[in-house]
């Protein structure tokens, strides 16, 4: 998706060419964190009126990088993020007084800059990124083991250690469920080392000063860092793995570029959707987009980046698939 917003925004037409620059990466580099945040907040349950209405903690325990894409790109430039929260950004522009009401009442650390402000993590990020970081770390290598994308002895090796070797019998079991039962140790195991970094980090943590990660501060440090080298090096460059990537890469700009015309024809008539053209209002029945409240480019954007985002890989093919008449 941010591909295709780059290409756009290369020379940009129409109501794209509204879109201010500093703004652009919010499309242009979008983020699926900041994505999540606007469908809990905007887009799920009461659109536009709280959306699914959680508790303040939540939110900020969601929030993993508090920060718009211009701020972050204000304080962090081309350099190394100097906090953990800013390596990447976490909020849109249109979501960013609701992420304050929040922090204001979690009373999270802020940093002021001139570009505008960013805030320590909630606590409770930390767990919630552990959690990510043991099922991507071990389960994507249980998936690589079950697609053919790493041999058995060398899944069975690294997770026989991330377990802390164990002394099971495993004559009867077949070699899926070996690394099965490897797996689930793996994750009792990654989830004390965890439980262990945030207890010996627990000051640092609590004041915001703490800017690592659960996995990387814990004792499974170097076994987290061999899974994702591993995963890095063979599994992400795997021949399906790049095959899927290529296709999807052409279904998302397919359909990015066939629902585009609804939005400008919404630029053309001053955003009054009652003056669509027909075929568009039949488009828009025929994917059932939610156009309503688009009253700028701006929202017109992100409409267009909340349909094509929320959409499922069987469905993006058959509405490529739509869209071109195939």
């Amino acid at each position: 998706m941010g591909d295709w917003f780059a290409e756009k925004f290369g020379e940009p037409n129409g109501f794209m060419a509204e879109i201010e620059s500093q703004q652009r990466m919010e499309f242009t580099k979008f983020e699926g964190n900041a994505q999540g945040f606007r469908i809990l907040t905007r887009l799920e349950m009461y659109r536009n009126e709280g959306g699914m209405r959680l508790s303040k903690a939540v939110l900020g325990a969601f929030a993993k990088y508090p920060v718009t894409s211009a701020t972050r790109e204000a304080v962090v430039g081309t350099t190394a993020a100097p906090y953990v929260g800013l390596k990447k950004f976490g909020i849109f522009r249109s979501e960013i007084e609701l992420f304050e009401k929040a922090a204001a009442s979690l009373e999270l650390p802020r940093e002021v800059h001139k570009a505008g402000s960013w805030w320590k993590r909630h606590p409770l990020v930390f767990i919630v990124e552990a959690a990510d970081d043991i099922c991507y770390n071990i389960v994507d290598l249980e998936d690589a083991f079950t697609t053919g994308e790493l041999p058995f002895d060398t899944v069975k090796t690294l997770l026989h250690k991330a377990a802390g070797n164990p002394n099971r019998d495993t004559a009867g079991l077949s070699q899926s469920e070996h690394i099965a039962l490897l797996r689930a140790l793996s994750i009792g195991a990654a989830v004390e080392s965890c439980f262990e970094a945030f207890k010996s980090n627990y000051e640092a943590i609590m004041s915001g000063t703490f800017s690592s990660s659960l996995a990387a501060a814990g004792p499974m440090e170097s076994i987290f860092a061999e899974m994702e080298r591993l995963s890095r090096d063979e599994v992400f460059t795997a021949r399906r793995k790049t095959e899927l990537e290529v296709s999807g890469r052409r279904v998302i700009a397919t359909v990015m570029s066939g629902v585009l015309p609804i939005f400008e024809d919404l630029s053309r008539v001053n955003w009054e959707s009652d003056k669509l053209t027909a075929h568009n209002n039949q488009l828009i029945r025929a994917l059932e987009l939610d156009i309503r409240h688009v009253a700028d480019a701006e929202q017109a954007l992100h409409a267009l980046a909340d349909f094509t985002s929320g959409m499922t890989d069987r469905y993006a093919v058959r509405i490529a698939r739509m869209l071109t008449g195939i």
